[in-house]
């Protein structure tokens, strides 16, 4: 290796590593804004029938932005690249056109579906609400579908963002909606009950989707849709969109698992996995999304020069950084996890029993973390070699060993059997995605392949 190629690989990990930093400390304050929202909610409508309707009617259009609009992004972030470098900056232009088109369309046609299905799939979803409280969800739930094309904008501009290595505008767009339900909260939320909510999100979201559009704008890529057919291109996103898309929708699944098993253990086990899996939740979800916009560009550009050696030293070095960041940050957290339950949670009604059985399940809980950072790592990857088929088979492997897990450590340990049955199973994930990337490609594996083999 030459000094030139040493000096850029260097930089290509501190630009990485820069990145992922600043993405987290903003998904950070994204969380945070997140966690104020709902303090300042709990204030105006508490625990009552309001805020039951809203949250029943936010349920779907949530689900089908952060993961039908979300995964397309992803998808299309390499996509976008390899275009940009195999065609030059015209050809991708249009395909950010085009493909803001065909986001853009299905998530209208989703939307008309939710709004023409609504009156039979909300009594399902509410079942135990009286006429007047489901028109009233009824009518939140209409009003928040307008969120659903906008999503489309969201998540095809903030690819075009990240793959342009603009990470903190598009990181710190998000802030919007928390921020401006806040504001709303606190100047209607007494002369529009909760319909505040309903509008300060839809304000929010469209404040984000405005600065989002103009920071495309800035860069030179018109922001109206304009679809130009199939092109090889758009049919290599919608063969990489749909397996990703199904992976993550099974890796959903399970923390339905867990609390249906909570559920059957018994009187206050629900609540105690629900305490005891938020810090470990919160860790690696600002963890995962900082790494993940950070190596996504970094590893689909290397992939687009078939530049295998450089690729597979740079997949190296960034999961020996966050093995080693991550192994003492969680063993800290795990020795730490009794006086951070008291401090948080002991009091009143939460008494000392409980906080021993809610640390015993947060300390389990903190294990899954790096081993959820490293497959997000390895996740990231499949996206960018266009593999991301075998996100399916490690989803569905992570779901298996979820379910078997929990149920056979839930009957001998109770409920930090639970926590610990996914720590296992993401491991199992880990260890199944690496080796399905190394059958599929086993360059990125090879130690004698040499720089930008073919």
């Amino acid at each position: 290796m030459s000094p030139a190629q040493a000096a850029e690989r260097r930089a290509s990990h501190q630009r990485v590593f820069t990145n992922a930093v600043l993405v987290g400390v903003l998904a950070t304050a994204a969380k945070l804004a997140g966690a104020a929202k709902v303090i300042v909610t709990a204030r105006y409508f508490g625990a009552g029938d309001q805020l039951d309707a809203f949250v029943i009617a936010f349920l779907l259009p949530a689900f089908f932005t952060d993961i039908v609009a979300g995964s397309f992004g992803a998808s299309f972030v390499p996509a976008f690249i390899r275009v940009r470098s195999d065609q030059g900056d015209a050809a991708a232009r249009i395909f950010a056109r085009t493909g803001l088109a065909l986001v853009l369309g299905a998530m209208l046609v989703v939307g008309l579906l939710l709004a023409a299905g609504g009156p039979w799939i909300l009594p399902l979803l509410g079942s135990s609400f009286s006429p007047e409280k489901l028109r009233m969800t009824t009518s939140l739930f209409l009003a928040l579908i307008l969120w659903l094309p906008m999503s489309a904008c969201i998540a095809v501009w903030r690819a075009v963002l990240n793959a342009h290595n603009a990470f903190a505008l598009a990181a710190a767009a998000p802030l919007t909606t928390p921020l401006a339900t806040i504001a709303f909260l606190y100047a209607g939320a007494n002369r529009w009950n909760v319909y505040t909510l309903c509008w300060g999100t839809l304000a929010g979201v469209a404040a984000e989707t405005i600065i989002l559009g103009w920071g495309v704008h800035l860069r030179g890529i018109p922001i109206l849709p304009a679809w130009r057919g199939w092109n090889p291109e758009m049919s290599a996103i919608r063969g990489q969109y749909i397996p990703l898309l199904a992976g993550t929708m099974f890796a959903a699944l399970c923390p339905l698992i867990d609390q249906a098993v909570a559920g059957s253990l018994g009187s206050g086990s629900v609540s105690a996995l629900a305490y005891g899996t938020k810090l470990a939740s919160v860790l690696a979800a600002i963890s995962a999304t900082a790494i993940a916009t950070a190596v996504l560009p970094e590893f689909s550009r290397l992939a687009a020069h078939r530049d295998w050696s450089h690729l597979r030293h740079t997949v190296r070095v960034h999961s020996a950084v966050i093995t080693g960041l991550a192994l003492p940050a969680a063993a800290a957290m795990i020795w730490l996890s009794g006086p951070i339950v008291r401090t948080f949670y002991e009091g009143g009604a939460f008494d000392a029993s409980a906080t021993r059985v809610v640390t015993s399940v947060q300390q389990f809980a903190l294990l899954q973390v790096p081993f959820a950072i490293l497959f997000v790592i390895a996740g990231r990857l499949a996206v960018a070699i266009s593999a991301t088929a075998v996100m399916i088979r490690a989803s569905l492997l992570t779901v298996v060993a979820t379910a078997v897990g929990d149920l056979i450590l839930s009957r001998a340990m109770g409920i930090a059997g639970i926590p610990l049955a996914d720590a296992l199973a993401h491991a199992v994930a880990l260890a199944s995605l690496v080796y399905l990337l190394y059958r599929l490609e086993p360059r990125l594996f090879a130690s004698d392949v040499r720089c930008s083999l073919g």
